[in-house]
């Protein structure tokens, strides 16, 4: 959760502008690092309202909003009173993203070349599009994706380490001991995932997949 405090002076009710300004105060610190790319349009209080004298505000972003598109802050006051006031915003950021080149099957393993940059509102596109290319590369599509759509960090996934029917370095390790075979998973597993492997004298046993297709069993 996002937060700032702002101390303020009593007074026998809070100024309503105050209150705002503390919220656009907020906002603009944390939007401070996209420079221009990013603005924001602040929701004001209902004129009605009647706030008791706050001596310090805190100024919030809600557990699970964004700080993009229509999303609120909240204005808590922590010191002299207390209440609590949600903001609506609009908050709109220009940013690079990528889109798939080209139609792409599930399963495909990512490049460079099947990835696209374009420019746009990150409010209008969805929460885990894909910002930065480099952690895509290398990572393996969950379900196909059509030409121009926009690559998300949901349906990317690291390569398996080790892979069905390929033929794996078994590493069993223990007190004082480490003897390496050879195998044929009988599964695909991320590294850290256990997967089984029938060993080449048709014994089955069970480790823990590491990268490079190494199954580790420890006892």
């Amino acid at each position: 959760m996002l937060t700032t405090g702002f101390a303020m002076a009593t007074e026998s009710r809070q100024s309503l502008e105050s209150v705002n300004e503390a919220a656009s105060s907020f906002l603009t610190s944390q939007l401070a690092s996209y420079g221009d790319r990013a603005s924001f349009q602040l929701g004001k209080l209902d004129n009605r309202l009647s706030l008791a004298a706050c001596q310090k505000m805190e100024v919030v972003l809600p557990h699970g909003n964004r700080l993009v598109g229509n999303t609120s802050v909240r204005v808590n006051c922590i010191k002299g009173a207390k209440w609590s006031v949600n903001l609506p915003v609009a908050v709109s950021i220009q940013a690079d993203y990528w889109v798939s080149a080209r139609a792409l099957p599930s399963g495909y393993e990512l490049t460079e070349n099947d990835m696209e940059r374009r420019s746009g509102d990150l409010s209008q596109l969805p929460a885990t599009v894909v910002v930065d290319h480099t952690t895509a590369v290398g990572r393996l599509l969950i379900g196909g994706t059509p030409a121009g759509a926009p690559l998300r960090t949901d349906q990317l996934r690291a390569p398996y380490a080790v892979k069905v029917n390929e033929y794996v370095k078994v590493i069993a390790s223990g007190q004082g001991f480490e003897v390496a075979s050879e195998g044929r998973a009988l599964g695909n597993a991320n590294e850290g995932q256990q997967v089984s492997v029938k060993m080449i004298t048709g014994a089955v046993v069970q480790g823990i997949a590491k990268s490079a297709g190494t199954v580790e069993i420890r006892y």
